[in-house]
């Protein structure tokens, strides 16, 4: 059975400067990844957009090793980053999860439609279950 994602998306102001720090925090704070500031996250997370950018992949071990960062640090941020849906890992290196950015974006909408039309179908049927017992259906 395949892992579940935890997808939580929460309603942000934009920020006010369009910059790639400001983005970056802005999605942060969308995802519910991390506070704001300066912590190893958003550079974990830079390095992989770069690199994922560029097509290649980075192992947990160079972030630790260029961040100056504990390993399970960076082991317990690219699992919140794997949970979300943003990063995937193929081997021993952690990619975004598509081409690019907007593309990542992409494919969680097309994830999250998807997974709200399949609830929808449940809803009805709790619907048409609800009203039998209401109404004495199916007795």
């Amino acid at each position: 059975m395949p892992k579940a994602e935890k997808i939580v998306v929460k309603t942000v102001t934009k920020p006010s400067v369009e910059s790639a720090p400001a983005l970056t925090d802005w999605f942060f704070d969308t995802f519910g990844l991390a506070g704001k500031g300066d912590g190893p996250e958003r550079k974990m997370f830079q390095l992989i957009v770069s690199n994922s950018l560029k097509g290649a992949g980075t192992s947990s071990k160079s972030i630790s090793r260029s961040l100056k960062v504990p390993l399970s640090t960076v082991i317990y941020n690219l699992n919140k980053f794997i949970d979300c849906g943003l990063v995937v890992r193929k081997g021993r290196e952690y990619f975004l999860r598509a081409s690019d950015f907007e593309s990542t974006i992409q494919e969680l909408q097309a994830e999250m439609l998807a997974e709200f039309n399949r609830m929808m179908q449940f809803a009805s049927k709790l619907d048409e279950l609800i009203e039998d017992e209401i109404y004495g259906r199916g007795r």
